[in-house]
Parts: structure tokens; sequence; C-alpha cells
């Protein structure tokens, strides 16, 4: 059994579950929309942000619809940064394949990101969690604020560690942070407990 098999174990079907939960919030009845979400879907990545969000939960109980909302909700959110980062950085390739700006172009991959940011607070509002939705609405503003530091900083000769670390833990470290405190409130975990997780 490989390593991400290993960790996958323990949510074996709670992944399932959040995989059929994921492709019907994604449904839609416009085939531009379904085109791009479509082609983002053909490279999934590893899903870390959905397993960090399931193993949490099961960490401190049992894995609820809010769990599963949670995790959807912050995969959206994280698909859609990545969206948009590519227009940001006119970068025509992601994961190994192209781009959607560079498939369809600017103003569809823009729009798009919109709707996945707009259905990833659907999502976190259906958890019924007020500290999982601030958890999600705060991450949203850490990943703007990351890039636009990152963006801020690109011609910069002296680019210090400090501001370095600054972008990462805004455009990466606040994001598995968040996934696993989602996880464990979802469940019921305390403050003190879902901050450890």
């Amino acid at each position: 059994m490989d390593n991400s098999s290993l960790i996958k174990s323990p949510i074996s079907e709670e992944l399932e579950d959040f995989k059929k939960l994921f492709e019907s919030t994604l449904s839609s009845s416009n085939l531009l929309l379904n085109s791009v979400i479509a082609h983002i879907r053909q490279k999934n990545g590893k899903m870390m942000r959905p397993i960090l969000v399931l193993l949490a939960a099961k960490l401190f109980g049992k894995v609820c619809p809010a769990t599963l909302h949670a995790a959807v909700a912050l995969e959206l959110l994280h698909n859609a940064s990545l969206v948009h980062d590519d227009v940001v950085d006119e970068s025509t390739e992601r994961r190994g394949q192209l781009s959607v700006n560079a498939i369809f172009n600017n103003k569809v991959a823009v729009l798009a990101g919109d709707y996945l940011l707009a259905t990833a607070l659907v999502q976190v509002g259906m958890t019924r969690n007020h500290d999982i939705i601030d958890i999600v609405s705060c991450l949203g503003q850490d990943l703007a604020d990351g890039e636009l530091l990152q963006l801020s900083n690109v011609s910069n000769l002296h680019f210090s560690e400090e501001v370095y670390f600054d972008v990462i833990r805004k455009k990466t470290a606040v994001l598995f942070a968040a996934c696993t405190k989602a996880g464990a409130l979802s469940v019921g975990a305390g403050d003190e407990k879902a901050e450890s997780a």
C-alpha cells in the first residue's frame, strides 16, 4: 500500500461521499460552465484539502454533512483561487495541462472562478456553523492578500525572508490550517481542540 492509500484508508467511505457531493455541487445547465468545470476536473490533484478536513473530523468524532460541506467549500475556494491566479500570472498551464484562461479566455476564467467561489460560499453556509463560515471567509481574504503581496514584490530585488514567509503562509499554510480546524469544528470539537488539529 502506497503512502497516499495509507493516509486515505481511515476515511475511504467518507472520501467517496465527498466526491459525490463535490460532483453534484458542480452540476449546471450552463454548457460553457460545464465545459470549464469538466476541464478543471480532468486533473483533480491529490485532494489534500478534503482529506485533511475528513481526517481532522474523524479524529474528534464522526464525519457528518457539515464536514462534507466544509470540505467541498474549501476545495472549491482553493480551485477558484487557482483559476484566478492563472489569469493574474498569465499562466498557460496548470497541473500539466492547459489552464482555463489558455483554453477559453480571461473573461471566462474569471467568471468561472467567481462561480466556484460563490458555490464555495453556498456550501460553507450549509454547514450552519458560524465558526466554519468565519474560517472560510478569512481564508479567502488571506489567499487574496498573499497573492497581492507576492505581486507587489515581484520586481523587488530586496525580497526579505519575512515577506517570503508571509506570502507562503497566506497562500499555503493558512489553507491547510483552515482544513484541519474546519474538520474538527464540524463534528463539535471545542475551539482549543480544533486549533490543535
